[in-house]
């Protein structure tokens, strides 16, 4: 079930994504990557939605808290993009030293990504049971593993 969904949910917003990330960084091209970003939120929201099965006495606190969530994870995807622009922008010309400061800034992102979503399990389960909020990282994980994949599909590897 799960595949079939995600076959369904991911076509569009990550061939924009895609496209948006193929071309250089533009001014414009960030104003599309943005719209691309928004409309893959929406993506996600939809296929959280049909995974998580939320009762409806469910549904309002959960909708509450992952409100706040994905507000609090905005900055540190707002970093990494920015990241993977100056990475476009200057891949060609990097020294060894600026190639390691991004590896550094890199990991330094994801760790506080990690972070944040481990602060988030206890405010999850004021909403759901355990099972139901590990479903819930099952089903971000794979949602953000797949729309990840397709971005740096299209990030060249450093020569």
């Amino acid at each position: 079930m799960i595949t079939k969904l995600m076959r369904k949910i991911f076509p569009a917003g990550i061939v924009i994504l895609a496209l948006t990330t193929a071309t250089p960084w533009a001014a414009d091209t960030r104003a599309d990557l943005k719209a691309a970003s928004e409309a893959m939120e929406y993506q996600k929201r939809k296929y959280i939605e049909q995974v998580m099965e939320l009762a409806p006495e469910e549904a309002d606190a959960f909708w509450r808290i992952y409100a706040a969530y994905e507000a609090g994870l905005a900055p540190i995807k707002k970093r990494r993009v920015a990241l993977a622009a100056t990475f476009l922008a200057n891949h060609s010309e990097l020294s060894d030293a600026d190639a390691l400061d991004m590896l550094d800034q890199k990991l330094k992102i994801d760790s506080d990504e990690l972070e944040f979503k481990r602060s988030y399990v206890t405010k999850f389960m004021q909403a759901l049971p355990g099972r139901r909020v590990l479903r819930l990282y099952q089903t971000e994980n794979r949602f953000d593993t797949a729309a990840t994949a397709e971005l740096y599909r299209n990030i060249p590897v450093i020569r």
